[in-house]
């Protein structure tokens, strides 16, 4: 299988869609999963339930570009191939007029598309939201829970641009900051909280808590995260759903990563002794056969789910939140009590500062591989960049390039010029 992979990643790094827009990842009118609908169909409330899938579709696609792409920038994975743009996303050289960046779908016909994939699901969750808004609970049974579904997820595509892009343009207005986006992002999960208690959906209001916790902590609102955060269960956990029906299900950090080796975890995550940080010596030479593959275990096949919002992130949320309000004992008590779920032995904090530390590298740890979060701390705490951990290289250890000067994802140059 590495032999065809190998071939299309090649034939990735040379394709990339030819319109700035919605069509570059699929959306209502184009989506291969749950399936196709006539554009004419879109204002029939007996198609609400297909319109609410297809954004969940669209922020899944999106989810499945953003955690892969943030996670092979961040420090978790370094490149090990030397085709561009492949190399690129692992050595901060993605800048605002990368093709692959702006306009790269969700199929495996490019590699780790952002900025179309996630507007793209912002704004089905929108249309879709107005669409439901003025049908009737008569022509659409269900039809609050509905409304929670595709606020709620069009709320994650809004917070995943607030924490990671230097800037936010929605809807061809201006760029907006990222507090900004995050605001909109707080409004919407809090809509969404609404909604799914009104419709008794306690998987999509456990899925909007997250969310909100999580904006809430992006914005330094750490008592109201704290909180939030506490009314999640602690075994939650809501899927990113991935297949192999198509190219566009496939689970991208293990179709690229894993199973074609372009991208090895990084030093820093392996051996780390802690049973928790799930990474294994795949035992073979990676894409350049020089390079030893390192793999996150947590994902065995093209058709493994990705976590989107879990119990263990909304403790972890709790934890800091705690912290940053002055409470560290309280915030040490969620910790070690994980940690002693795990079988390792308790840390200490006398003050906040260390308390909040030991939550970043706990995250580090929990969460690896998953959901941006690393490369959010890394950008909100500014961390050092790849490397060992809390001691940054300047080039890739593989290849000896140096890194680039890319940290936040730019806002494209096309969006600015209205292409």
């Amino acid at each position: 299988m590495k032999s065809i992979l190998a071939r299309h990643f090649g034939l990735a790094f040379a394709l990339a869609a030819t319109t700035l827009g919605l069509g570059a990842c699929g959306g209502i009118l184009d989506v291969e999963f749950p399936g196709r609908i006539p554009a004419e169909q879109v204002n029939d409330p007996t198609l609400a339930g297909v319109l609410a899938r297809s954004v969940v579709g669209d922020l899944e696609c999106a989810y499945n570009n953003y955690m892969s792409g943030s996670s092979v920038h961040s420090d978790e994975y370094e490149t090990s191939n030397g085709n561009v743009p492949g190399a690129n996303w692992g050595e901060r050289s993605i800048n605002a007029d990368e093709d692959d960046y702006v306009l790269g779908a969700c199929d495996n016909t490019s590699l780790f598309g952002m900025h179309t994939p996630l507007q793209t699901a912002r704004f089905q969750g929108d249309d879709v939201f107005t669409r439901l808004s003025a049908w009737t609970d008569a022509q659409v049974p269900g039809r609050t829970g509905l409304m929670a579904q595709v606020t709620a997820y069009g709320a994650y595509a809004i917070v995943f641009m607030g924490e990671t892009f230097c800037s936010v343009s929605f809807d061809g207005g201006a760029a907006e900051t990222p507090a900004a986006a995050l605001a909109r992002a707080e409004t919407r999960f809090t809509e969404a909280i609404q909604l799914a208690q009104t419709a008794g959906n306690t998987d999509i209001l456990n899925l909007a808590r997250v969310g909100l916790a999580r904006t809430q902590l992006d914005l330094k609102k750490y008592a109201a995260a704290a909180a939030t955060a506490a009314l999640v269960p602690a075994g939650y956990v809501k899927h990113a759903d991935r297949g192999t029906e198509s190219s566009r299900r496939y689970n991208k950090l293990f179709s690229y990563a894993t199973d074609l080796g372009a991208y090895t975890v990084d030093t820093s995550f392996r051996n780390t002794g802690d049973p928790r940080m799930k990474v294994a010596d795949a035992h073979k030479g990676a894409f350049t056969p020089t390079v030893p593959l390192w793999i996150s275990t947590k994902y065995t096949s093209l058709a493994s789910p990705i976590v989107l919002a879990s119990g263990k992130e909304a403790r972890l949320i709790r934890a800091e939140g705690l912290a940053e309000s002055g409470d560290v004992p309280g915030a040490m008590v969620i910790l070690n009590a994980d940690r002693a779920a795990a079988g390792l032995g308790p840390l200490a904090a006398t003050s906040a500062a260390q308390a909040v530390a030991h939550v970043i590298s706990e995250r580090r740890v929990i969460l690896a591989f998953e959901g941006g979060h690393r490369l959010n701390d890394i950008l909100r705490r500014q961390l050092p960049w790849k490397g060992t951990f809390g001691s940054p290289r300047t080039a890739n250890i593989w290849s000896g390039r140096p890194y680039g000067q890319t940290t936040c994802w730019p806002l494209p140059t096309k969006e600015k010029n209205g292409a």
